[in-house]
């Protein structure tokens, strides 16, 4: 026992093992869950306008002011106008993947027109005009983006429904030789597009999104005003393009 002593002494002596301390890696942000949000930004639609189409057997009553000038085939315009709704949606994320789908709706400012005088003789002086509205449009929309932590890429695409209002007035008012048009409907379409958002905190979220709907084509009728009886077989419809771009900046709480 005695010998053991000065063995015990040394061993005290030595340096005690301490082990490392355990490091618990923080995880990377997740996607996944239910949100909701609101948007707001612009939206424009080029080369609109009402295109004229006419049936006119022997081309004897719009023919010779077609041919002339003193009638038009077409307006041409823009529409743009401010845009701006709520979104609501739901993601997946799987490793840096982010499977979503979302829904929006938008209060739409979109909106167009155009007008011609013409002054052609011996025809009488006419008069046309068009107008185009798109008063809203829905969504309803697959994501699927890559996530580096808190920063989120996607593309989007899928439904889009929107209502339209197109107007039209063509003809000679001097001489009450006028057709009207007005149409108001929901349209449907599909609509594709990309975004960027970033988390600033576990719940709100911040994003830019540009998207291209098309909600297809309308034909408005022209209607003869009261006390203008054209002649048999003869009509007039106006053709309307409903398509845009929307650049919109974005909010969502994450829940």
């Amino acid at each position: 026992m005695a010998a053991l002593a000065p063995m015990a002494a040394k061993a005290a002596d030595m340096p005690q093992y301490t082990p490392p301390p355990v490091v618990t890696a923080v995880p990377l942000w997740d996607w996944s869950g239910f949100y909701l949000g609101l948007n707001a930004g612009y939206g424009w639609g080029q080369n609109g306008g009402a295109n004229m189409s006419f049936t006119d057997p022997g081309a004897a009553f719009f023919g010779p002011c077609l041919v002339a000038g003193s009638c038009v085939g077409g307006l041409s315009y823009d529409t743009d106008g401010f845009v701006g709704g709520a979104q609501a949606g739901y993601n997946w994320q799987i490793n840096q993947f982010v499977l979503g789908i979302e829904a929006d709706i938008e209060y739409s400012d979109m909106n167009g027109g155009a007008g011609f005088a013409s002054f052609v003789p011996p025809f009488a002086a006419g008069s046309f005009t068009s107008t185009s509205e798109i008063n809203w449009l829905a969504t309803l929309r697959g994501r699927l983006g890559v996530a580096v932590d808190r920063t989120l890429i996607y593309a989007t695409g899928g439904l889009a429904a929107g209502g339209v209002d197109d107007n039209f007035r063509w003809g000679y008012p001097t001489i009450n030789q006028v057709y009207v048009g007005d149409g108001s409907d929901t349209e449907w379409g599909w609509v594709v597009g990309a975004g960027l958002e970033y988390a600033m905190t576990d719940n709100f979220i911040l994003g830019a999104e540009v998207l291209y709907f098309d909600l297809g084509s309308t034909s408005v009728p022209g209607v003869p005003v009261a006390g203008f009886i054209p002649p048999a077989g003869t009509s007039i419809t106006a053709n309307y393009d409903h398509d845009g771009v929307i650049a919109r900046a974005r909010a969502s709480y994450k829940f």
